[in-house]
C-alpha cells in the first residue's frame, strides 16, 4: 500500500533539537516529502540550511532529495576551529 505518512530517521548531532523529533530519532513527513520538507518540518534556521552538508543512507543529498519511508537522513555542520 502507498504510505501517506512516512517516517525517517534523522541525526543532527544534538544542533537541532525539536518537537519533531521522537524519541527514538523519527520525523513524520507527508509521502513524497523532501529534504526541503525536512527542513521545514525541524525549523532550521535558513543560515544552518545553507552550512550544513546533508547525506541520506549516507549519500550526498541536496535539498531536493525525495525521501523514502525508513530513510536515514544526516545533517552534517561543519565545525569551526579556532
Amino acid at each position: 500500500g502507498e504510505f501517506t505518512i512516512i517516517r525517517v530517521k534523522v541525526y543532527a548531532h544534538g544542533i537541532i533539537s525539536h518537537e519533531a523529533i521522537d524519541p527514538q530519532g523519527m520525523v513524520e513527513l507527508k509521502n513524497g516529502a523532501t529534504v526541503h520538507s525536512l527542513y521545514i518540518r525541524l525549523k532550521m534556521p535558513i543560515h544552518l540550511r545553507l552550512i550544513c552538508f546533508c547525506n541520506v543512507n549516507n549519500e550526498p543529498a541536496n535539498w531536493k532529495t525525495v525521501l523514502q519511508e525508513g530513510d536515514v537522513v544526516s545533517f552534517v555542520f561543519p565545525i569551526s576551529g579556532g
